[in-house]
């Protein structure tokens, strides 16, 4: 089964069109988030993991949860959001992918042959419904190189286009 691991706050800051006050908004926009991707697991076959930085900023281990069947991961005292899901790229554990668009996440990524894509670009997926990816460098954060043959895309990049395309609509 395909993992999906969302950077929650770079996800709702990225999508989000207009300011985000930090008090009670913040909690709205997170249920926000966790209800939208409820209602996208319901049709997909994936799991989802949503990582927070450190709820209230004040957890001394990280804590975890679970709303409607995500899993929800605050991250603990003197760790990040970035610092919970790099630790896992470098696990390397397998069907993962990552939704970011922060660059030490998707620089990791890449160095470790993990797809991921940006939340503009999930956000995308999950409103329209198509699945492509274009061949120039796009939102996915995908560039198709310029040796080889040139209608068939390479084996990491049709690898991670193949599981991304498990969990778009």
């Amino acid at each position: 089964m395909l993992h999906l691991i969302i950077d929650g706050y770079n996800y709702i800051y990225r999508i989000r069109s207009g300011p985000i006050d930090r008090s009670s908004n913040l909690d709205m926009l997170r249920r926000e988030l966790l209800e939208k991707l409820y209602r996208y697991k319901r049709d997909r076959s994936v799991r989802i993991t949503v990582v927070f930085d450190a709820r209230g900023g004040y957890n001394l281990d990280r804590q975890r949860e679970s709303y409607k069947g995500i899993n929800v991961v605050y991250a603990g005292e003197g760790e990040t959001a970035d610092d919970v899901i790099i630790g896992w790229i470098r696990e390397r554990r397998s069907g993962q992918i990552i939704a970011t668009s922060d660059r030490a996440i998707i620089d990791e990524a890449k160095k470790a042959g993990v797809p991921f894509m940006t939340p503009v670009a999930m956000e995308q997926s999950m409103k329209s419904g198509k699945e492509e990816l274009d061949e120039k460098d796009d939102d996915s954060g995908f560039r198709r190189p310029k040796t080889g043959n040139p209608r068939k895309l390479p084996k990491k990049l049709r690898k991670a286009t193949k599981s991304i395309n498990k969990i778009r609509f």
